[in-house]
């Protein structure tokens, strides 16, 4: 089947999860005999592998907003809803796109009901209130907007059991089908293989306030003083400044190795392999691929709980990791139990190796590949 996968920000332009996801659900679309199309704001049109293609939509622009807060712009959220009148609807035989940023859901899911197109819409998160901290006073106009876009699709999926819940809410229309992100499983594993150790400690995603990484170095700071570098940080963002100040406001600057972004996947996952746990003390996770790629490294996870956190549902309390109250002193007591204890990290390490299994990219583009013939059925 031909399937256009669409979303504003396109890989390797734009490095985020969604981005990921898109890029490697394509390559194993291609591989299960498929012609796939990602079309977005990309710089150029390319093929990156046989039956991918990458294609451009109009009104390219910054995503984000000026100050890098890892916030759409209203005005770029429009852009892209516009850039749907633009989508070529005579080439697939099914559209897959992610709900975010919503508005563009609307004339997108009129031009396929018009085409008889099915579409996919693909849940990451249901925000609800949390538009109230994103968007300030008009918080309850996108509030209600994700409301009615919950409405649209001819399918909707979600990718963890927390934004099923959710999105049931909002879709009267029964519970959403599950169908997490995945990862490279193989290429995960042989590229954390054989590191030599590093700093113990281990976290990798954007520097944005909802992760909480102020939390984890207020931890580290409790820690036993000890020479040499305990935690790596990997990836940049909006709150580095903020967070390299602190750690020297806490006296453990030379303990934090602050590496920005890594140029390729695989040096992420050298740095996981170099690693004794990883580290996720996220407020908000629509479902967790730092996490899960450490799983396939063999780290156990030590996550904090939080309500707006999918993590759980991924990593297993006990089982694949650790679940933690987000206090600094509950989070270091943990940390320091478990770098000790070769043990217990062994032993999660195994579940953990064979729960990221489940999560290998040609399964899950199977699973998604009878969503798609679903709704090409019920067109």
């Amino acid at each position: 089947m031909k399937v256009l996968i669409l979303y504003d920000c396109v890989y390797p332009e734009s490095i985020g999860g969604v981005e990921h996801r898109n890029h490697h659900l394509a390559l194993a679309l291609a591989r299960r005999g498929h012609e796939v199309r990602l079309s977005g704001w990309a710089t150029h049109a390319r093929s990156p592998a046989p039956g991918v293609e990458v294609t451009i939509l109009p009104g390219q622009g910054p995503i984000r907003d000026g100050e890098g807060a890892g916030r759409r712009r209203l005005r770029h959220a429009l852009s892209w809803a516009r850039a749907m009148t633009s989508v070529d609807l005579a080439w697939p035989d099914v559209v897959e796109t992610a709900n975010i940023p919503h508005a563009h859901l609307f004339p997108l899911a009129t031009r396929c009901r018009i085409a008889r197109r099915p579409l996919v819409v693909t849940w990451h998160e249901v925000w609800g209130r949390y538009w109230r901290d994103y968007a300030g006073l008009p918080w309850r106009a996108f509030a209600f907007a994700e409301r009615l876009a919950a409405r649209l699709g001819t399918v909707a999926t979600a990718v963890s059991p927390l934004t099923a819940e959710r999105l049931a809410r909002l879709r009267p229309r029964g519970l959403a089908p599950v169908i997490p992100n995945g990862i490279p499983v193989a290429a995960v594993a042989a590229a954390a293989a054989g590191q030599s150790a590093g700093a113990p400690l281990v976290y990798a995603g954007r520097l944005l306030a909802d992760k909480r990484l102020d939390l984890l170095l207020r931890a580290l700071a409790l820690l036993p003083a000890v020479e040499g570098r305990w935690l790596a940080v990997v990836g940049d963002g909006p709150e580095r400044s903020r967070l390299e100040a602190l750690a020297g406001e806490l006296g453990i600057a030379g303990r934090v190795d602050f590496l920005g972004r890594l140029p390729e996947p695989e040096d992420v996952w050298r740095r996981l392999g170099a690693a004794r746990l990883a580290v996720q003390p996220s407020r908000r996770e629509g479902f967790g691929l730092f996490p899960l790629e450490a799983m396939a490294a063999g780290l156990p996870v030590v996550y904090c709980s939080s309500p707006d956190s999918a993590v759980s549902s991924l990593v297993r309390d006990g089982i694949e990791g650790v679940e933690v109250a987000p206090e600094p002193e509950a989070l270091a007591a943990v940390l320091a139990r478990l770098v000790r204890d070769d043990d217990a990290r062994a032993r999660m390490a195994t579940a953990a190796v064979a729960r990221a299994a489940d999560h290998d990219w040609d399964a899950i583009a199977a699973r998604l590949e009878g969503v798609f013939a679903g709704a090409l059925a019920s067109r």
